[in-house]
């Protein structure tokens, strides 16, 4: 298909055409990381809402201190090793396997070291010292992590996806049968670490079991070092600022909220981040690969298939999340009891990020596959002055709420920013942007109309 014809495809929206792009999508892969994550988020709802009733909100706060911590140093040390693979002609070969998992084995080494070392000092800025031993402990989990067999990467590579879905699922189920389990037995918040710490080894075993060829050898190579490092340098300072980001509220609020209330925030922000599971999951086991594959081989299609590959999910997502956002008292009016219904205004908040992400995940995606691996960093230095200026203003103004809703228009800001750079690649289109907000706006009308409904039929009850 030569690029004007692309083009003119593009302008032209048939609705029919559509709905069978869109059905045959979810036939396949799509579909299937749909399917997945659907069932991931609603297991873990249904966990979240036993384990609320096992622990009290303290311990979600904790959690969320623990989780918030090892984020951070993830980030600090990301370096880029999945894309890095995906991307690299050698990715097939053992001895390159060899040496990117020597050289992430020693990644996370220096994380679990680095965590139990600084565990303490951490705790005591935090004015909660007690957590201490909990938060070293948490570390582990970047242990575990570096363990995960290589060939997950390279099945990512070739696509096969439906293999890499049935590891999390059957990963997930065990992590929630462990969480409820040790809940019923501990009643305190080791009950979660455990839990999220056994999962995580528990996966290290699926993911040797069910691949062949999964066994590595310690082999450091400092070209290879220097060559992820080549590849990775933007994303490596990119995600250091995505770490102050994603964390500054999380450090805030968990100095100026009690661990009640910052439990409650925690809880908005794992069920706002249901939908950015299926965002992420779809741009890096779908999207992604497909759009290195065609910088690997067919550069000239990759304009065209930028909207091909994306419109008819992005259109879904942004009717779901806008249910969401409308539905959100019904959610957790129905998922928790009286106790959790301050976390309906913080889930509405977080919820206008997660409807934006998809675009600023798509648009990241496709710069990286054409090698405008600067883009990622860019993205997040426009993020990090929005937060900077607009968090300074509304805490002043407003207080801990207004640096909240700094947080939910994040991704706002980073979408427009994308816009801009797509448009001067020529890859923006117009007509395609504005269907998604409008299928976003549909999805505002129904969830405010059932959410209505729903609260009115809980009070007949």
């Amino acid at each position: 298909m030569t690029m004007n014809g692309a083009s003119a495809q593009m302008r032209r929206f048939n609705p029919f055409a559509l709905l069978a792009a869109l059905k045959g999508k979810l036939s396949g892969d799509t579909g299937a990381v749909a399917g997945t994550v659907i069932f991931l988020n609603v297991t873990r709802i249904v966990s979240s809402a036993i384990l609320t009733r096992l622990l009290s909100a303290e311990a979600f706060g904790v959690v969320g201190i623990i989780t918030s911590v090892s984020v951070t140093f993830g980030l600090m040390s990301d370096i880029g090793i999945n894309a890095f693979i995906i991307r690299h002609k050698d990715s097939n070969d053992p001895k390159f396997l060899d040496e990117l998992w020597t050289l992430r084995m020693m990644r996370s080494l220096a994380l679990t070291i680095g965590v139990a070392v600084l565990s303490g000092p951490i705790a005591n800025y935090l004015d909660k010292p007690d957590l201490q031993m909990a938060i070293a402990a948490g570390g582990l989990i970047f242990l575990f992590d570096g363990l995960d067999s290589m060939m997950l990467f390279t099945a990512l590579r070739n696509r096969e996806v439906k293999r890499l879905n049935k590891i999390d699922i059957i990963a997930q189920m065990f992590g929630v049968v462990a969480s409820i389990a040790l809940a019923l037995l501990l009643r305190n918040y080791w009950a979660i670490l455990t839990a999220n710490l056994l999962g995580q080894l528990f996966r290290v075993w699926v993911s040797y079991a069910w691949f062949e060829g999964s066994r590595r050898r310690w082999s450091l190579s400092r070209p290879r070092a220097a060559e992820l490092w080549k590849f990775s340098r933007f994303i490596t300072g990119s995600t250091i600022l995505t770490l102050i980001i994603s964390q500054t509220d999380k450090v805030a609020l968990s100095k100026l909220f009690p661990l009640e209330m910052f439990g409650l925030y925690m809880i908005a922000t794992n069920l706002a981040g249901a939908p950015t599971g299926l965002a992420g999951t779809y741009t890096n086991r779908i999207l992604y690969p497909r759009l290195a594959q065609l910088a690997r081989e067919a550069p000239e299609t990759l304009r065209w298939e930028y909207y091909h590959q994306r419109l008819q999910v992005s259109l879904l997502y942004a009717f779901a999340v806008g249910g969401m956002i409308t539905c959100a008292p019904l959610i957790i009016t129905m998922i928790y009891d009286d106790r959790y219904l301050p976390a309906i205004v913080y889930l509405q908040v977080l919820l206008v990020s997660s409807f934006f992400l998809m675009g600023t995940l798509a648009a990241n995606q496709v710069m990286i596959a054409l090698g405008h691996s600067m883009f990622t960093l860019y993205t997040n230095v426009v993020r990090l002055i929005f937060l900077v200026i607009g968090g300074w203003w509304a805490y002043t103004n407003y207080g801990t709420f207004g640096l909240v809703w700094v947080v939910g228009l994040l991704e706002m800001v980073a979408l427009l920013f994308g816009w801009v750079w797509l448009y001067r690649l020529q890859l923006f289109s117009w007509s395609k942007e504005a269907l998604i907000l409008l299928a976003g706006a549909a999805g505002l009308a129904i969830g405010y109309a059932a959410n209505l409904a729903g609260l009115s039929l809980l009070r007949l009850l």
